[in-house]
């Protein structure tokens, strides 16, 4: 797989969402293999999540060198999925979650960016 596909992937994948009312989604392939996905998913309700992710892809693998997905609703964040380094306590690979202002979660791995939408849902109805 090449960023192009994976790219064409997420592209794909959230057109066919049944809750997602719109979504802008920004590329830059920075070589074959590697490359930055940015974006706005606004889900039916006009709540939204602002994401960014920088992949690179190897024998079928995606490996994320970085990524934040957040969820706002009336435009105060909700949650917020990232990997910045930068908090005290964290370790390799810093994938954490934080709800409002305060870092919740240590997680093993990123989430997928599918499955952000879909826990936003949650606060949807």
């Amino acid at each position: 797989m090449t960023f192009e596909e994976y790219a064409r992937i997420v592209d794909s994948t959230l057109a066919r969402h049944w809750a997602i009312a719109d979504a802008q989604v920004n590329t830059k392939e920075l070589s074959r293999i590697h490359g930055v996905i940015k974006g706005t998913i606004t889900l039916l309700d006009g709540s939204y999540v602002d994401f960014s992710e920088e992949v690179f892809i190897t024998t079928n693998m995606i490996t994320k060198k970085g990524d934040r997905y957040q969820y706002l609703k009336n435009n105060e964040s909700v949650f917020r999925y990232d990997n910045y380094p930068n908090h005290p306590g964290l370790r390799p690979p810093f994938h954490h979650k934080h709800v409002s202002t305060r870092r919740v979660a240590l997680l093993k791995e990123a989430p997928k960016l599918i499955d952000v939408p879909e826990e936003a849902l949650r606060y949807m109805f």
